[in-house]
């Protein structure tokens, strides 16, 4: 333990296979993250795309659209104010294809979406008492999907860590703890995959993230 520390150019094929860095010119910068507590309610989309490398111009003009599953071919709009296309409460679906079109330029490419994160050990609202030995931490998945990075915080032991893949629990040895009536552990899980599409650093990711309180005596 350590303490811290879509598709070729089809691009209008109408479902979401499994993870592809899809396809395009090569000549657009887009990182599209989307995240979720599983529930339409808490779906947001965030995708910024750039003239030609990460410090390019922003794009205004593209049409940025997602798709998967239940969700049909939906429209992110551009924000101005955030210089972003930004979208919430829509679909969450078992996975997600990206669609970046401005004139000539286009980008594609496909995530697998991890389902509803959920911590199971400790129990929102229990008492955790540090006699009792390690904390176990446990959660699963919605729809048993294992992703390729899993994130841990303990916020107010200020401890962080980085999750094996794979792995679904964990022990905290009790001296890492501090006593405090709102401790709180957040958990992030995610799938990512470079878009060969796009120029160099461009990418989808699809997480989901569950946080609880629980007292530690």
């Amino acid at each position: 333990m350590t303490r811290s520390m879509l598709l070729t150019l089809g691009v209008l094929a109408s479902s979401c296979g499994p993870t592809s860095p899809g396809g395009g010119t090569g000549t657009l910068f887009v990182t599209a993250r989307l995240t979720s507590d599983g529930s339409t309610s808490g779906s947001n989309a965030r995708v910024t795309v750039r003239e030609g490398s990460s410090n390019g111009a922003v794009v205004k003009n593209a049409e940025v659209a997602i798709r998967g599953g239940a969700l049909g071919r939906t429209i992110i709009g551009y924000d101005d104010g955030r210089e972003q296309y930004r979208l919430d409460k829509f679909t969450w679906v078992e996975g997600f294809r990206l669609e970046v079109i401005r004139g000539d330029d286009r980008l594609d490419g496909a995530i697998e979406a991890p389902g509803a994160t959920l911590i199971v050990d400790p129990i929102a609202g229990s008492t955790y008492r540090r006699a009792d030995g390690p904390l176990l931490i446990r959660w699963r998945d919605g729809r048993n999907v294992v992703t390729g990075s899993t994130q841990l915080r303990l916020e107010k032991a200020k401890i962080e860590l980085s999750i094996q893949q794979g792995v679904m629990d964990l022990l905290v040895d009790p001296n890492e703890l501090v006593v405090n009536d709102k401790e709180q552990i957040r958990l992030e899980r995610t799938n990512q995959v470079s878009l060969a599409g796009g120029v160099a650093g461009s990418t989808l990711s699809a997480g989901t993230e569950h946080s609880i309180e629980f007292r530690v005596e």
